[in-house]
């Protein structure tokens, strides 16, 4: 019977053994949710919850890049926004100049000349303007200028070929210097300042908001968005940045000896008109860049809620409930805690078994 009785306090130490190990190994598990905040360090410790877990956290991370890339187009559409703006006001201010030429009865043309070449140079420096490494007016081709000799655009074969046409104009009169004028302008043409990739089949830049939406976020340098230039293949190019620029070059290049000329002031009416028409188209185009801005704005606000909802859901599969642990935690100690006297218990018991009695 002795040796009986011993193989069962044996067996049953060995269990309590095993099962002493078992809580220690659960008490290890608590303490790494509590300080780590997480269930499982590996998606497979969260058993059933894993596959919601990666798909959640794929769909984070699919919002986290679309919230980088609207917020990338939003700075640059504000920007936009600003710098055409500051074209406006450029043109309607040389529109003034050239009103007050026309009305004052007093020939200042070589100023308004000086006014037109250097509101020229202002021009299509802000048409370079970069956010970043981006030319936002490049479109695609954002790595590149739109205008890839601004600094020079008064010496360029663009100015050269308006210039030259404008010191003929007592010769072939006002109707032959617009054609002129017009065609150095056109897209496509050789003397055309503008980039060969926007000449080519250039396309605004765009931004993914999910769900299969876009939505436009740039302007091109040399195209209108969403104005329609009036007087196509007439007395404009369809672009009202072409346009304007058309009008500079003209007005910069005319002098005061042109002045007493019968063909100066329809000249100047003409491409009064021009810039007046480009400038209404230019609000046209920022009116539109507006209306996309608030989609941007929209759809931050969206893609923000949906990042808190998404990682809510992610913190419910795999984050720590810290009440409950710290109850399951407190209990396996308190059982870890008997297991250790059992084990005691049992090891004097077993042991005094098997003493001879003195």
């Amino acid at each position: 019977m002795l040796a009986v009785s011993g193989a069962t306090d044996i067996g049953t130490l060995s269990q309590t053994t095993a099962n002493t190990e078992l809580i220690q190994q659960r008490i290890d598990q608590l303490t790494e949710e509590t300080s780590t905040g997480f269930i499982s360090q590996t998606y497979d410790g969260l058993g059933s919850g894993a596959p919601q877990a990666l798909n959640l956290t794929a769909q984070l991370a699919q919002n986290t890049t679309l919230q980088a890339n609207v917020s990338q187009a939003t700075t640059i559409a504000s920007e936009t926004q600003t710098v055409l703006g500051q074209i406006q006001t450029l043109a309607s201010s040389f529109a003034q100049s050239i009103t007050t030429e026309l009305t004052s009865g007093a020939s200042s043309a070589d100023a308004v000349a000086t006014t037109a070449r250097d509101t020229l140079s202002e021009i299509v420096g802000l048409l370079n303007t970069q956010v970043g490494d981006t030319y936002i007016f490049a479109g695609q081709d954002s790595s590149n200028p739109p205008i890839p000799d601004a600094g020079n655009i008064t010496s360029s074969a663009f100015y050269t070929a308006i210039s030259t046409a404008v010191a003929n104009l007592s010769s072939t009169g006002a109707a032959a210097v617009e054609t002129a004028t017009l065609a150095a302008s056109q897209s496509g043409s050789a003397t055309s300042p503008f980039s060969t990739t926007l000449e080519a089949s250039n396309t605004p830049a765009t931004v993914d908001l999910g769900g299969g939406q876009f939505v436009q976020t740039g302007v091109l340098a040399d195209q209108n968005s969403d104005a329609v230039s009036t007087g196509v293949g007439t007395t404009s190019t369809g672009s009202y940045i072409r346009d304007l620029l058309r009008g500079l070059a003209t007005v910069g290049s005319l002098s005061s000896a042109q002045a007493d000329d019968t063909d100066f002031e329809p000249l100047l009416q003409n491409t009064l008109t021009s810039v007046q028409n480009a400038t209404t188209a230019l609000s046209t185009d920022i009116a539109g860049l507006g209306a996309r801005q608030d989609r941007l704005t929209a759809a931050t606000s969206d893609l923000t809620d949906t990042a808190t909802a998404l990682t809510t859901q992610l913190s419910n599969v795999q984050d720590t409930n810290v009440a409950q642990v710290a109850t399951e935690l407190s209990t396996a100690q308190t059982q870890l805690q008997a297991s250790y006297q059992i084990i005691a218990s049992l090891d004097q018991l077993s042991l005094a078994k098997f003493l001879p009695a003195s």
